[in-house]
Protein backbone atom coordinates (compact mmCIF):
# COMPACT_ATOMS: atom_id res chain seq x y z
CA UNK A 1 0.00 0.00 0.00
CA UNK A 2 3.07 2.02 -0.03
CA UNK A 3 2.87 2.69 -3.81
CA UNK A 4 -0.62 3.49 -3.82
CA UNK A 5 -1.75 5.54 -0.47
CA UNK A 6 -0.17 9.08 -0.57
CA UNK A 7 0.40 11.68 2.60
CA UNK A 8 -2.83 13.69 1.97
CA UNK A 9 -4.81 10.28 2.48
CA UNK A 10 -2.94 9.62 5.61
CA UNK A 11 -3.30 13.29 6.62
CA UNK A 12 -7.20 12.69 6.20
CA UNK A 13 -7.32 10.18 7.95
CA UNK A 14 -5.78 11.35 11.07
CA UNK A 15 -7.77 14.00 10.53
CA UNK A 16 -11.10 12.36 10.40
CA UNK A 17 -10.49 10.22 13.72
CA UNK A 18 -8.83 13.42 15.49
CA UNK A 19 -12.23 15.74 14.60
CA UNK A 20 -14.57 12.48 14.71
CA UNK A 21 -13.33 12.21 18.94
CA UNK A 22 -13.24 15.87 19.03
CA UNK A 23 -9.31 16.18 20.42
CA UNK A 24 -8.39 18.67 18.63
CA UNK A 25 -7.99 21.01 21.84
CA UNK A 26 -5.85 18.38 23.36
CA UNK A 27 -3.96 18.34 19.93
CA UNK A 28 -1.26 20.93 21.08
CA UNK A 29 2.69 21.09 19.75
CA UNK A 30 3.65 20.39 23.24
CA UNK A 31 1.13 17.09 23.90
CA UNK A 32 1.75 15.85 20.39
CA UNK A 33 5.52 16.15 20.84
CA UNK A 34 5.72 14.38 24.19
CA UNK A 35 3.57 11.79 22.57
CA UNK A 36 6.07 11.14 19.52
CA UNK A 37 8.57 10.78 22.35
CA UNK A 38 7.05 8.24 23.95
CA UNK A 39 6.29 6.27 21.37
CA UNK A 40 9.54 6.32 20.44
CA UNK A 41 10.73 5.17 23.80
CA UNK A 42 7.97 2.57 23.45
CA UNK A 43 9.50 1.27 20.20
CA UNK A 44 13.30 1.62 21.43
CA UNK A 45 11.67 -0.56 24.63
CA UNK A 46 11.93 -3.39 21.80
CA UNK A 47 15.62 -3.34 21.16
CA UNK A 48 16.74 -2.39 24.29
CA UNK A 49 19.32 -4.83 26.13
CA UNK A 50 19.72 -6.71 22.86
CA UNK A 51 22.48 -6.46 19.82
CA UNK A 52 21.75 -5.20 16.67
CA UNK A 53 22.23 -8.78 15.62
CA UNK A 54 19.60 -10.42 18.19
CA UNK A 55 17.23 -6.80 17.13
CA UNK A 56 17.36 -8.08 13.97
CA UNK A 57 16.48 -11.46 14.84
CA UNK A 58 13.98 -10.42 16.69
CA UNK A 59 11.53 -8.94 13.86
CA UNK A 60 11.72 -12.46 12.39
CA UNK A 61 9.40 -13.60 15.04
CA UNK A 62 5.71 -12.20 13.11
CA UNK A 63 4.21 -11.14 16.63
CA UNK A 64 7.06 -9.20 17.81
CA UNK A 65 6.87 -7.82 14.12
CA UNK A 66 3.56 -6.78 14.44
CA UNK A 67 4.11 -4.84 17.64
CA UNK A 68 7.34 -3.00 16.42
CA UNK A 69 4.86 -1.77 13.47
CA UNK A 70 1.88 -0.62 15.96
CA UNK A 71 4.67 1.45 17.93
CA UNK A 72 5.77 2.30 14.54
CA UNK A 73 2.00 3.46 13.13
CA UNK A 74 1.65 5.86 16.78
CA UNK A 75 4.81 7.53 15.92
CA UNK A 76 3.80 8.12 12.46
CA UNK A 77 0.03 9.13 13.22
CA UNK A 78 1.26 11.83 16.08
CA UNK A 79 3.53 12.93 13.51
CA UNK A 80 0.98 13.77 10.73
CA UNK A 81 -1.58 15.00 13.54
CA UNK A 82 1.60 17.48 14.53
CA UNK A 83 1.84 18.57 11.06
CA UNK A 84 -1.91 19.06 10.69
CA UNK A 85 -2.09 21.27 14.05
CA UNK A 86 1.68 23.34 12.69
CA UNK A 87 0.02 23.47 9.43
CA UNK A 88 3.38 21.87 8.05
CA UNK A 89 3.58 20.11 4.46
CA UNK A 90 4.75 16.91 5.33
CA UNK A 91 6.66 16.40 1.34
CA UNK A 92 7.31 19.84 1.42
CA UNK A 93 9.51 19.66 4.94
CA UNK A 94 11.16 16.23 4.34
CA UNK A 95 12.44 17.35 0.76
CA UNK A 96 13.37 20.65 2.62
CA UNK A 97 15.53 18.76 5.16
CA UNK A 98 16.99 15.61 2.60
CA UNK A 99 17.63 18.75 0.24
CA UNK A 100 20.19 20.06 3.24
CA UNK A 101 20.87 16.61 4.45
CA UNK A 102 22.69 16.79 0.54
CA UNK A 103 24.78 19.38 1.31
CA UNK A 104 25.65 18.31 4.56
CA UNK A 105 26.46 14.08 3.62
CA UNK A 106 27.26 14.22 0.33
CA UNK A 107 28.10 10.60 -1.15
CA UNK A 108 31.48 8.69 -0.70
CA UNK A 109 32.01 10.35 2.50
CA UNK A 110 31.38 7.29 4.42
Amino acid sequence: MDTTTTIAELKTLVADFIAARQWEPYHTSKNLAMSIAIEAAELMEHFQWVDKTEGQQSLEDQGVKAEVGDELADILIYAISFALQADLDISEIVRGKMARNEGRFPPGQG
